[in-house]
Formats: C-alpha cells, sequence, structure tokens
C-alpha cells in the first residue's frame, strides 16, 4: 500500500480575515490632503464632508482628528470645530530648537556607531534630495530631507529620544512641503546635507554637531523669516 502522506486542503473556517484598519486609513488620506495642500492651513475640516469622501461613519473620522491633533497637524477648537494648522514663526522656532536638541544628542552616537549600511542609506537620501530638487518636486524633497534626519536620529538606537523626535516630523514635513522651494536654495548654498553625511561618514562627531547645527538653524531662520514676512503683508 502506498503510505505516502496526503497534503490536506486548510479549513476554511479555521482561516482569520483581518479586518481593513479603517482609522489608520482615514487618518492617512486626511494627513495626504494636508501635506499636499489639498486643504490649506487655516481651512476647517468638517466630519459629515469628510465621512461621505470617505464612504465611513464618522466615528473613524473623530478618531483620525485626534490621532491629527497629537502629531499638530491639526487644532480643534471647542464649539468652532476642527481646523489645519497654521505654523507661526513662533511655532518654527520651537519645532527646530526642540529638533536640534534631539539631533545633537542623537548625532554624537551616529557618528561613532554608523556602519557603512548606514552611510549607505543617508547618501541615498541624499541623492533623492538632490534630484527632487533638480525635478523641483518640493513633495519629494521634503521627504527626502525628514528622511535623512530620521536615519541620523533612529541609527543612535535610543528610543524615547526617537519617539519625541517623530512627534514633530509631520510638523516639519508640513512647513518643509510649502517651503521647499526656499530651503532647498538655502540647503544647495550651503552643501548642508553632504557635509553632514560626510562628517558621520568620518566618524567626527565634532564636526557632525557643527553641520547639524548650522543646517538646522539655517533652515530655521529662513523659515522664521519667510513665515514673519508673510504675517506683515
Amino acid at each position: 500500500a502506498d503510505h505516502t502522506p496526503t497534503q490536506t486542503e486548510p479549513d476554511e473556517s479555521a482561516l482569520i480575515v483581518m479586518p481593513v484598519d479603517l482609522g489608520h486609513a482615514v487618518t492617512a488620506a486626511i494627513r495626504e490632503l494636508i501635506m499636499t495642500g489639498a486643504v490649506a492651513p487655516g481651512d476647517r475640516l468638517v466630519e459629515t464632508e469628510l465621512s461621505e469622501r470617505f464612504g465611513t461613519s464618522r466615528g473613524p473620522v473623530r478618531d483620525a482628528f485626534k490621532e491629527l491633533e497629537q502629531s499638530g497637524l491639526v487644532v480643534s477648537v471647542p464649539r468652532r470645530g476642527t481646523f489645519v494648522a497654521t505654523l507661526t514663526a513662533a511655532d518654527i522656532h520651537e519645532i527646530y530648537t526642540l529638533r536640534l536638541a534631539l539631533e545633537k544628542l542623537a548625532i554624537s552616537t551616529t557618528a561613532t556607531i554608523a556602519t557603512d549600511h548606514d552611510i549607505a542609506a543617508m547618501r541615498a537620501a541624499v541623492e533623492r534630495l538632490t534630484e527632487a530638487q533638480r525635478t523641483s518636486d518640493r513633495r519629494a524633497g521634503a521627504e527626502a530631507d525628514i528622511a535623512i534626519h530620521r536615519l541620523i536620529v533612529r541609527t543612535a538606537g535610543h528610543e524615547r529620544l526617537t519617539e519625541a523626535w517623530e512627534r514633530l516630523a509631520d510638523q516639519t514635513l508640513l512647513l518643509m512641503a510649502e517651503l521647499m522651494d526656499l530651503l532647498l536654495d538655502v540647503q544647495h548654498a550651503a552643501g548642508d546635507h553632504d557635509a553632514l553625511v560626510n562628517a558621520i561618514s568620518d566618524h567626527d562627531v565634532a564636526g557632525a554637531e557643527a553641520a547639524l547645527t548650522d543646517h538646522l538653524l539655517a533652515a530655521s531662520q529662513a523659515m522664521i523669516d519667510n513665515a514673519s514676512s508673510t504675517n506683515e503683508s
């Protein structure tokens, strides 16, 4: 007799179908509307309109508002509603001074322990930023810029520092997406990211900290000057 074991068909009743994470999808969709400028800073976000747009109940939209408020992309005003955040010169100063403190702490470790693989990932992100500048792709430029800094922070392996930094990431992306033309001019003139990654590659902690400081201060000052002139006009 043939004793070769036979393949059994899976019991379909035992298969688990994972539900779609509707809340996450709605959050991502609203975030995309904000990042692409489809809704502008100061615009009111209406639960009923968004729930109809996404084909959901109002619950997932309400949950998305809470998550986006935590990341600083929207603000909730009692008895008025939820609005896309408008970041002022004071907001920019706070975001970038905090980023500088966190990233200086991270880079002191990253410049010491970064591997060839880490450096290659950073250089690839710099190349994407250069390409975005060449093609005037503001969104790709913002994403590549934040990717460089995310790699610097995560390479340090400091989980709580990374969590604190990530809470600033969306607000930074929003600023950069709006002002990437301005930032690319500033960064191109200084060769900021190349100098930064080269210092990390050389394991030059002092040089990396200096390049990071020059880069973030120049970027924040350009944004603050732009915000101040916009408010005056």
